[in-house]
């Protein structure tokens, strides 16, 4: 078991060394991009941009969890389409807008999103491709 340990230690240190520095041009020029993915339960390519730091105020604008939730989609969803209005995401089936969101906030957002959903609970999927 230690030399398990002093082997993971020496593989984190190996990173470290190795790790590029920080670069915050990068980093926001990534999170500009605007992101595709496949909705497998609406059988729907989604187009989204990432939140930001700055997204957050208007996010926490929200005063359930569930709020917030449409405001996080919302946020999300009109970076790439500025068509996209809060009123057409309060509009969209719950079962639309929980798919969407599980999809587009998979990874760090996900222990935040499943607090948020708790007001929006998924019903069986229909599908709403053209």
């Amino acid at each position: 078991m230690e030399e398990y340990k002093k082997k993971l230690e020496e593989q984190r240190q190996r990173k470290a060394e190795e790790a590029r520095l920080f670069n915050i041009e990068e980093v926001l020029a990534d999170s500009s991009k605007i992101r595709e993915v496949y909705v497998e339960e609406i059988e729907a390519k989604v187009r989204y941009g990432p939140l930001t730091i700055g997204d957050l105020s208007d996010v926490l604008k929200g005063e359930t969890d569930q709020e917030r939730a449409i405001l996080m989609l919302w946020k999300m969803l009109s970076k790439a389409d500025e068509k996209i209005t809060l009123e057409k995401v309060k509009a969209l089936p719950i079962d639309v807008a929980t798919a969407i969101l599980t999809k587009i906030t998979a990874g760090p957002l996900q222990p935040t999103l499943k607090k948020l959903q708790s007001g929006l609970k998924a019903t069986p999927t229909r599908s709403y491709s053209a």
